[in-house]
């Protein structure tokens, strides 16, 4: 079938506006995980503002929580966790340290891959992202009443980056073998 002149036009204008489309939907996605970013790194700042006290107040609140929580905990289990340590709130300082920055490299990630980044740079973005803003949060805190500066934090935080990344890393090869093995079975 042959296509006249208009019907040559009207297609063009249709691939045109298909395209305007898409390309208005993916500046939405960039722009909707820049600001979950965003958002979450001034949850972190919020965190980081609370003075010593205030700080002190929420842990304590949280280790409550997780205390009653522990009654449906098996036994043998709390025997071992008992044995961990007599400074629960610092443990739980630690983990929820090492845990947002876990969660601040997804989302960087995620934002970096909707900004139609490759890959490796993607990847190695948001380590400095998140590095950079684990070292501010530290000196940050330094000028917060009852706070101090800790390079073990930005070691914990950096850390939960790094375990960020080596997941999205590990789902993205075992997504490629996945790929490549069902590619195989095709031929």
């Amino acid at each position: 079938m042959r296509l006249n002149k208009q019907q040559y036009k009207i297609g063009r204008v249709e691939k045109k506006n298909d395209l305007k489309k898409e390309n208005f939907k993916s500046k939405k996605m960039k722009y909707f995980h820049w600001t979950i970013v965003v958002l979450y790194m001034a949850m972190i700042f919020y965190f980081s503002s609370q003075d010593g006290t205030e700080s002190h107040e929420v842990s304590s609140r949280l280790l409550e929580y997780l205390k009653f929580l522990a009654l449906y905990v098996p036994e043998g289990l709390l025997d071992f966790f008992s044995g961990v340590g007599k400074n629960h709130e610092y443990i739980l300082r630690k983990c929820a340290h090492f845990t947002e920055y876990l969660i601040l490299s997804l989302i960087v990630y995620k934002a970096m891959r909707a900004s139609e980044i490759s890959f490796k740079k993607s990847i190695l973005l948001t380590f400095i992202i998140c590095f950079v803003y684990a070292v501010s949060d530290e000196v940050h805190q330094y000028f917060v009443p009852g706070r101090a500066f800790a390079v073990t934090d930005i070691m914990i935080d950096t850390a939960g980056a790094i375990l960020g990344l080596m997941t999205v890393v590990l789902f993205n090869f075992a997504k490629e073998k996945r790929t490549g093995i069902k590619n195989l079975q095709k031929r």
